[in-house]
């Protein structure tokens, strides 16, 4: 019997070696890194904690942390490190780690901090992967996740920039399994884990006027353009209007939600 080939994010679509993949990651950075510093920032940071960055991306979220944490230590993973190799120096409390998260393990208890954004989201197996990143978590630990919603983008009045957005999502969900409902149970995923201070914030985008994350939802869907094009109701026309009006000064609609949920896990550091 034939073993069938599952896409995975990066195997194709947004692989890094798409000549648009850094900009287009760098302009989602610049969109989320301010409310990412933020939520990071509120937690008790001790600067000998250990932490982990999974899904590093442009590497620029394992930087900060890093520098908060000059005693301790940051692991900062992904499929592909060519984007962050290429841009950071070398920096004595973090390392960055070739992993896979649905494969590749780490020791129980091993990390005081967990951060992770717009990764579960794009795994077909994000039950299971989260249940398994909660126990690398040491008594005491943190973890904040942050994932993109979608349905800020599903009441727009504008048609051809709602159906060829909404046909992102539908052409992931596809091709790699991406799930931009799901993270609406973020805090219920913490809840039934048992975690303490569970907390839950949500932040808009607005797309159009060189926002970044226009610029981002721009080269994704210009990257996708082949596969929406076979999505029922989506024709060339409405993909070409969409790209316009990303790339239109005056333009102004909603974009992605990104939804956070961070808790304690239950026990002490000490």
């Amino acid at each position: 019997m034939t073993q069938q080939i599952v896409e995975r994010y990066g195997d194709g679509v947004f692989n890094h070696a798409v000549l648009t993949e850094d900009e287009r990651l760098s302009a989602l950075t610049q969109e989320l890194d301010p409310a990412s510093f933020g939520r990071l920032g509120s937690l008790p940071f001790r600067s000998d904690w250990r932490c982990l960055e999974l899904g590093a991306g442009t590497g620029t979220v394992a930087r900060w942390l890093a520098d908060r944490c000059p005693q301790g230590s940051v692991i900062a993973t992904d499929l592909d490190l060519q984007l962050v190799q290429s841009r950071h120096e070398e920096q004595a409390n973090l390392s960055w780690l070739h992993h896979d998260l649905t494969r590749d393990d780490f020791p129980p208890g091993s990390f005081d901090l967990i951060h992770a954004r717009y990764l579960f989201c794009h795994l077909r197996s994000r039950e299971h992967d989260l249940s398994r990143v909660l126990g690398w978590l040491a008594p005491g630990g943190w973890l904040l996740l942050e994932e993109p919603a979608s349905f800020p983008i599903e009441s727009s009045l504008h048609d051809a920039y709602r159906q060829t957005s909404m046909g992102v999502f539908t052409t992931l969900a596809e091709r790699i399994g991406t799930d931009c409902r799901w993270p609406r149970t973020l805090h219920e995923h913490l809840n039934r884990a048992g975690f303490t201070e569970v907390e839950v914030d949500v932040t808009y985008s607005v797309v159009g006027g060189g926002r970044p994350m226009s610029r981002f939802w721009e080269l994704t869907v210009d990257q996708l353009a082949p596969d929406l094009r076979e999505v029922e109701g989506i024709t060339s026309p409405m993909i070409t209007e969409t790209l316009a009006r990303l790339r239109d000064p005056e333009f102004r609609d909603l974009g992605m939600a990104t939804i956070a949920a961070w808790g304690r896990r239950p026990g002490s550091t000490a």
